[in-house]
């Protein structure tokens, strides 16, 4: 009897607790997760380590973003994305979504609050970094819409239609009328109607349409027959929802780019952000690539005896093209170039014996360097990048973005990065000359031509000398390109089959 009522009890309060939390998520069901327009700037007060921590995740998100979906991606196929933009997201605690628990319901406003407070004071901070030039300007503004994009289309259809109305956007869902138009005819008039789904089944029709001023409507999807007008109004397909909000997105930011250009300069003299800001401003727009150990061994290191092998399969193309024209125009490099290849080639395992004997062989190749000249114009230098001479702690190779930043050449003069410092023809019939396949050549023309993202171009070029990887880890220094490509190398070495170097011919009988 009493086991029976506990059992009754236990029932009873299981059903409440299920009640309360359905009543929870339902009271959640339309809200808009934090999404913003950001019309309005943070009241908030923040500490130094906050400010430039959530700057640096949100900008590592929008890198992320950058990479997965370079120049001329469609802002509809972002949602397919969400996948392998989870991790970057999170690990920015930059992602939020609706609660499922009772726990996660419980502290669902806690955890809203603190998410829109580090994710508003991080997108303002860096308006501030990218509002100097035009295409800072380009870059954020694509990326932070594309953001837009995959957060908006994450929420209910209760909440979509709640942020159309807060967003000032006048339309409301359709409803068919008698004699009116009805759904079956716009979803079969409508191109954008058609959802797509990537098991190879039919398509499927959308099923809810909204109706709006078609002066509401994104000229694109107008010209693009995607949307039915009748009448001066426009019936869109909940799909094309977000197309419409990235457009009035994008337009409310660009407008505020220039709010945050006057503010510049005063945010510049605070010694507490000043140098920050300085910072993004001159190194925000280069890729952020996670770091490689530069202390790792991976197995191989450069040599004499290795050298020209590592060179043609190994070498960055920065310094690969810094030695082959000094070896082409037989003449030492000049300043720039040397203080470039200098510490790489240490990075990469050269001791300074081997350093000494390469120089010397390299330069005294000319006529304008003999062993006394070398001797008196070059060894101080060796000495100094290994830490032999001057402050005693030698020479860093250098990063991508320093490399990336180096003034152009001049005539004569060899060092920089090649996707930048080169012409585009040039540079196709550089890598012609590298046997690079012609596909990857356009794909990077593409992207220094579209977006001048010449660390993607990079990563680009090592995916055509590496077939099989993906990229990851190559981006942050010649160093790391130089790494990456031996792990890669003896990583194929170590899985292909081994050689017996039998004959396989069949034994004689005796």
């Amino acid at each position: 009897m009493h086991r029976a009522r506990d059992n009754r009890d236990s029932a009873v309060k299981g059903a409440q607790s299920d009640d309360l939390a359905g009543r929870a998520r339902s009271a959640y069901a339309s809200d808009d997760l934090g999404v913003s327009l950001y019309t309005q700037p943070p009241n908030v007060e923040v500490s130094v380590r906050e400010f430039e921590d959530f700057t640096k995740g949100r900008l590592k998100v929008l890198h992320a973003i950058d990479r997965l979906c370079g120049y001329d991606f469609h802002l509809e196929k972002m949602p397919e994305l969400r996948s392998r933009l989870s991790k970057d997201l999170s690990d920015s605690n930059l992602n939020i979504g609706y609660p499922v628990g009772q726990q996660r319901i419980a502290s669902f406003l806690t955890d809203k609050a603190d998410y829109t407070r580090r994710d508003s004071i991080s997108h303002y901070a860096l308006r501030l970094a990218f509002c100097k030039n035009r295409d800072a300007r380009d870059w954020f503004v694509r990326q932070e819409q594309r953001l837009f994009v995959l957060r908006f289309d994450a929420l209910s259809p209760e909440a979509k239609e709640a942020y159309l109305d807060a967003a000032g956007v006048e339309c409301k869902r359709f409803t068919q009328q008698p004699g009116g138009i009805t759904l079956d005819q716009l979803q079969k008039s409508t191109a954008g109607a058609k959802i797509w789904k990537n098991d190879g089944t039919r398509p499927e029709y959308d099923q809810h349409f909204y109706e709006m001023p078609f002066t509401e409507v994104t000229p694109t999807l107008i010209a693009g027959r995607r949307v039915v007008l009748q009448r001066g109004k426009a019936y869109v397909p909940s799909g094309a929802l977000k197309l419409i909000l990235a457009k009035k997105f994008k337009d409310t930011l660009t407008a505020s780019l220039d709010m945050a250009f006057q503010g510049l300069p005063m945010a510049l003299a605070d010694p507490r952000v000043g140098g920050f800001i300085r910072d993004l401003q001159e190194y925000g727009m280069q890729l952020l690539v996670a770091p490689k150990s530069s202390d790792e061994d991976v197995g191989e290191k450069l040599t004499l005896s290795n050298f020209e092998e590592l060179l043609a399969r190994s070498f960055a193309p920065c310094m690969r093209r810094l030695v082959e024209k000094q070896r082409e125009t037989k003449k030492h490099l000049k300043h720039a170039g040397r203080l470039q290849l200098r510490p790489f080639l240490k990075d990469c395992g050269f001791t300074i014996d081997d350093s000494f004997r390469w120089w010397k062989q390299e330069l005294c190749k000319t006529a304008e360097v003999d062993a006394a000249s070398f001797e008196k114009n070059y060894t101080y230098d060796l000495e100094h990048a290994y830490g032999k001479k001057g402050h005693l702690q030698g020479q860093n190779c250098f990063g991508c973005p320093k490399i990336i930043g180096m003034p152009g050449e001049s005539a004569g003069q060899v060092h920089g990065c090649m996707f930048k410092q080169l012409d585009l023809p040039s540079l196709r019939q550089q890598l012609h000359r590298w046997k690079v396949p012609d596909g990857k050549i356009q794909e990077i023309d593409k992207l220094i031509s579209q977006g001048k993202h010449y660390q993607l171009a990079c990563i680009e070029y090592f995916k055509s000398q590496h077939p099989d990887h993906e990229g990851d880890g190559v981006g942050n220094s010649p160093g790391d390109y130089f790494r990456e490509s031996c792990r890669s190398h003896l990583s194929k070495q170590a899985t292909s089959p081994a050689k017996t170097g039998q004959s396989g011919s069949p034994a004689k009988a005796a």
